[in-house]
């Protein structure tokens, strides 16, 4: 069985974090101070390494927003697309669909009125 995986995986971090900058001062002297950024997202891939992305920008130039190609691990090859809906949104409408599809006599006759 081919080992079949997304090309890569996207979450958004909560939050911010602090980042070190640095700026020119008036005397020209080079001063080191902290700020406050959103935390961004955090893009995984199925060799078991990461990146964290910090801007939205940055994310669409990459292509992370977009859906994932399948990739067959073995050879490298692409062979198709991700679909845009979660696997726990599918479960959920087909629990929902069997569930619907099972009601009792009572139940459809309060739906009919």
């Amino acid at each position: 069985m081919a080992d079949v995986r997304p090309r890569f995986e996207v979450h958004e971090l909560g939050g911010e974090v602090k980042r070190e900058k640095f700026k020119y001062d008036d005397d020209s002297n080079l001063v080191k101070y902290t700020e406050d950024e959103p935390a961004g997202w955090m893009v995984y891939f199925p060799n078991g390494s990461s990146v964290r992305i910090r801007t939205e920008a940055e994310m669409v130039r990459c292509g992370f927003f977009e859906d994932p190609e399948l990739v067959d691990m073995e050879t490298g090859d692409v062979v198709g697309r991700k679909s845009n809906g979660s696997l726990k949104t599918r479960s959920e409408q087909k629990t929902a669909k069997n569930k619907s599809s099972r009601q009792t006599p009572s139940e459809e006759t309060e739906l009919a009125t």
